[in-house]
């Protein structure tokens, strides 16, 4: 975790203006504030973009977008609404405003839950390292598809007080791919989380196992 100290009157006026600031520059005309982190374990859903490539919608720039489908997702629902209620409270009492995005996830009447990640280009929040178990970078000719079984950290971003509603996004810094399925087939192994993105047992670009034929999905606009 970490204590972002720093007010807008103390970031100096050309570091202000540069697009590489990230994911801190979206909350720099806040006061100073705890940006918590999340870890999120579950299974690529709907459209799965390409990691690589600038992102587009319809032929034009655009977020990186990205669902994730948590099984048993009590735990992790009531971690990011916290964060979600803390933002809204903060928005509110900084503009007076009461009109707030929806959080960033969707509740299934299972338990599960579909978790929501959005990455800013212009922030220079894109691209974001993508390794397998044994941290070792993805190569670009991996087609992953949906089912794809990973693990997302990532930071709890505030909408700053200047956009039209309040509200949070989860901003992705690193995936780690558990399990992979492509055109080829499946590659799993033996899982067992005790860090992040630590060496562990799972899918090893270097030595597939395919276990099974994977089904090609089309792409879904609506996030």
């Amino acid at each position: 975790m970490l204590f972002l100290r720093t007010t807008l009157k103390a970031v100096p006026k050309p570091l202000h203006d540069r697009k590489h600031l990230s994911t801190f520059c979206e909350s720099f005309d806040a006061k100073p504030m705890l940006m918590k982190q999340v870890q999120v374990s579950g299974a690529i859903t709907g459209w799965v973009p390409s990691f690589f490539d600038n992102p587009t919608y319809q032929g034009e720039p655009s977020d990186f977008r990205l669902k994730v489908l948590v099984q048993d997702a009590s735990e992790i629902v009531d971690e990011i609404s916290a964060e979600y209620d803390r933002a809204c409270d903060w928005y509110r009492s900084e503009t007076g405003k009461k009109n707030f995005f929806d959080p960033p996830f969707e509740l299934n009447e299972d338990g599960s839950a579909v978790i929501k990640f959005t990455a800013k280009p212009v922030y220079g929040e894109f691209p974001f390292p993508v390794v397998d178990s044994e941290l070792i970078p993805i190569s670009k000719d991996l087609i992953l598809m949906e089912g794809t079984q990973v693990i997302v950290a990532a930071q709890v971003v505030f909408h700053p007080r200047k956009s039209m509603r309040g509200g949070i996004r989860l901003c992705p810094k690193g995936i780690q791919i558990v399990e992979a399925v492509t055109s080829a087939g499946r590659d799993s192994g033996d899982f067992d989380i005790t860090a992040a993105f630590s060496k562990r047992s799972g899918f090893k670009q270097a030595k597939p196992n395919v276990k099974e034929l994977a089904t090609i999905t089309s792409e879904d606009p609506d996030f």
